[in-house]
């Protein structure tokens, strides 16, 4: 098939015009929904302009994952840009939990702070704010998560998706701050976009309209601009980076420390993107070595684990640290396809804390709702949540929770598999699906599929875990954990998808093999 007739087809495949396709071609930060949609924003900078002005003391209070720390450190890097420095606060797992705690507004209140900025958490937090409130403080709230109904706490300002006009996709705390941030400098910084474009990508927001804007321009700065700390997190050396390295080397490694680490060590995650003091290299390293810890816990840890498959879902209690339940969690959702809630248990109390996972067609947030009178307090967003319970409740929540997921089964959202020959897979081919990149929730990558395909050239590797056939100089097949039957078989079809890899200086397109089509 000519180059034509494969550009046709994704253009098929993706429900594209040739129009459309062009215009996606040439999105700019232009293409983005004005801060205005907003309603107050210019209210809300003006408020920290004379907060500033005041020397008021400010604390940044975020979250542990990859999108709260992005979010931290977009305002703090605003407010440095301001010559004006403000406290940030990172919460432990295991002591904190999600979202600001009395314990700590009692905390920031006897260190003076005046203004409580909470960013990724704070839209449900009623009676901490409450709180703060009584103890003569302010509480601002950027935030995304899901709203329960129309009751807000009694914050001075909101910044939520939810109470703007930006349109009906949701967006990560990240993008929230970066909104902020242009109404407060009247033009866009490209780092800190970049910023939250790793929040965008990390907290899976659906790849569509503006989502799709922040990737790809956030993307193209990275790529022109090469904010050291960044490329710096992604082990392969690539010409141009793309979503597919945030999402397998960036984000987790950020995503690693709060999940791993308890002292306040953690804080120099913000810190990496904060500062330039001579200090990078360290911390490089120091993120490195507590990444290659997660990996390794999480790997040991859902090898061993027993999981009753007559259920609709997966309740598992954990001795481990809270920190890596929802990294377990995540492994188990792809692994059995079915919603996942991991508690980690602490001997010092009667409460169990718990991560929750799950695809599309069944929401955490409804299923936390179901659940609630077995449940102490939740939080979270369609895929991804957390809550924790009484030990006691544990068996009636299990019962509870499974009846959900019984009923909400997840809705299998693939496409047909999109049939390619062995002479299609090279690099034109490739920049061509390229092109229609970023690829990510709710618009993923093509799975290809070979039709009765002869392996009799294929040949292993040395320890005969993996398969390899070459298809040209420049393109190969690779299977990784063959199935030993596959190479018996006359034709077998297969499943992949394409990727780019370039060893020793040789640049090649691999189909990297999934499974075999049923």
């Amino acid at each position: 098939m000519n180059m034509k007739a494969f550009f046709e087809r994704l253009l098929e495949y993706f429900n594209l015009s040739e129009e459309e396709y062009l215009k996606w071609q040439n999105l700019n930060e232009d293409d983005l929904p004005h801060f205005s949609v907003f309603p107050h924003i210019l209210d809300i900078v003006e408020y920290f302009k004379n907060a500033i002005i005041a020397k008021k003391k400010i604390l940044v209070y975020g979250d542990y994952d990859c999108d709260g720390i992005m979010s931290i450190s977009i305002i703090t890097n605003l407010f440095k840009s301001q010559n004006y420095t403000v406290g940030y606060y990172v919460p432990n797992r295991e002591i904190d939990g999600y979202g600001l705690t009395k314990n700590n507004v009692v905390k920031f209140h006897e260190l003076g702070y005046d203004i409580l900025l909470c960013v990724d958490n704070g839209i449900t937090l009623f009676d901490e704010i409450e709180y703060a409130n009584s103890l003569g403080m302010e509480v601002v709230v950027f935030d995304h998560h899901k709203l329960q109904g129309d009751k807000l706490p009694n914050a001075k300002y909101f910044l939520h998706p939810d109470l703007s006009e930006i349109g009906k996709y949701n967006i990560c705390a990240g993008q929230v701050c970066f909104y902020f941030s242009w109404a407060f400098l009247g033009y866009i910084d490209k780092y800190l976009f970049t910023l939250s474009m790793l929040s965008t990508i990390s907290d899976m927001m659906p790849l569509r309209e503006y989502n799709r804007v922040f990737v790809k321009v956030g993307l193209k700065y990275l790529n022109e601009y090469k904010y050291q700390n960044i490329m710096d997190l992604i082990d392969k050396k690539f010409e141009i980076i793309n979503e597919d390295n945030i999402s397998s080397e960036v984000a987790p490694k950020i995503n690693a420390i709060c999940r791993m680490l308890n002292d306040n060590t953690r804080f120099n995650i913000v810190k990496y993107f904060l500062e330039d003091d001579g200090k990078q290299e360290q911390r490089l390293k120091w993120i490195n070595s507590i990444n290659a810890q997660r990996k390794n816990l999480v790997s040991t840890y859902s090898t061993e684990v027993n999981i009753d498959n007559s259920k609709s879902s997966i309740v598992l209690v954990i001795d481990k640290g809270e920190g890596i339940a929802g990294l377990i969690a995540n492994n188990l959702l792809q692994k059995y396809n079915k919603p996942v809630v991991v508690f980690s248990t602490n001997d010092r109390n009667s409460t169990l804390k718990g991560s929750a996972r799950s695809k599309n067609g069944f929401d955490i947030v409804e299923s936390f709702t179901y659940c609630k009178d077995f449940i102490i307090t939740f939080g979270g967003h369609e895929f991804a949540g957390g809550l924790s319970i009484e030990k006691d409740n544990l068996s009636e929540f299990i019962k509870k929770f499974d009846e959900f997921a019984k009923n909400n089964p997840f809705k299998d959202k693939k496409k047909e598999n999109f049939k390619i020959s062995l002479g299609e897979i090279n690099i034109t081919n490739y920049n061509l699906l390229r092109n229609f990149a970023p690829f990510g929730e709710d618009f993923p990558k093509p799975t290809f599929l070979i039709k009765d395909l002869n392996l009799a050239t294929s040949y292993t590797s040395l320890d005969g875990k993996h398969l390899f056939m070459d298809i040209s100089n420049y393109a190969k097949l690779v299977y990784f954990n063959f199935d030993k039957e596959v190479v018996n078989k006359r034709g077998v079809n297969l499943l992949g998808t394409l990727s780019r890899n370039n060893f020793r200086g040789i640049d090649q397109i691999q189909f990297i093999v999934s499974g075999e089509e049923e």
